[in-house]
């Protein structure tokens, strides 16, 4: 169940239910926002092409934890939130991350990197949005 209840259209909204409204949108935007700079992230590892990819020991964490991280923040939006994306495949999304988080010895590489070129540039193309800077972080989501 959503934080985000519907009230009845007969009541008129209370400042209560229009604060959580508030909360509800304010956590969903920080969601896609970290969806977004992780994507952001996870693209820089390929910019230089797949044998750089493969050939820089770095890559490959650095990827899958930004997938992770996808996921994680895709976890964290509500049911309503999904809907508003019917096109983004959520559950996919979600168990991606459990799958680097929980199967780490069995992650592919090569489906690492087709994820990076393809999966998640469309993720963000459907997300519709363009990155809004927050307050300088040293890693998305981690609000450190």
């Amino acid at each position: 169940m959503s934080m985000c209840r519907q009230r009845k259209r007969s009541s008129p909204p209370t400042p209560r239910c229009s604060a959580m409204r508030y909360r509800c949108d304010t956590q969903r935007r920080s969601r896609i926002q970290d969806i977004i700079e992780a994507a952001e992230m996870a693209a820089r590892s390929t910019a230089e092409g797949r044998s750089a990819f493969y050939d820089d020991w770095k890559n490959m964490p650095v990827a899958a934890q930004m997938i992770s991280i996808i996921g994680a923040a895709a976890s964290r939006l509500s049911d309503t939130a999904t809907a508003s994306y019917p096109d983004i495949p959520w559950d996919d999304i979600r168990g991606m991350r459990n799958f680097i988080a929980h199967e780490y010895h069995n992650i592919e590489p090569e489906i690492v990197w087709e994820t990076l070129r393809t999966s998640i540039p469309e993720l963000v193309r459907s997300l519709g949005e363009e990155p809004v800077r927050r307050q300088p972080s040293r890693g998305p989501g981690l609000g450190m």
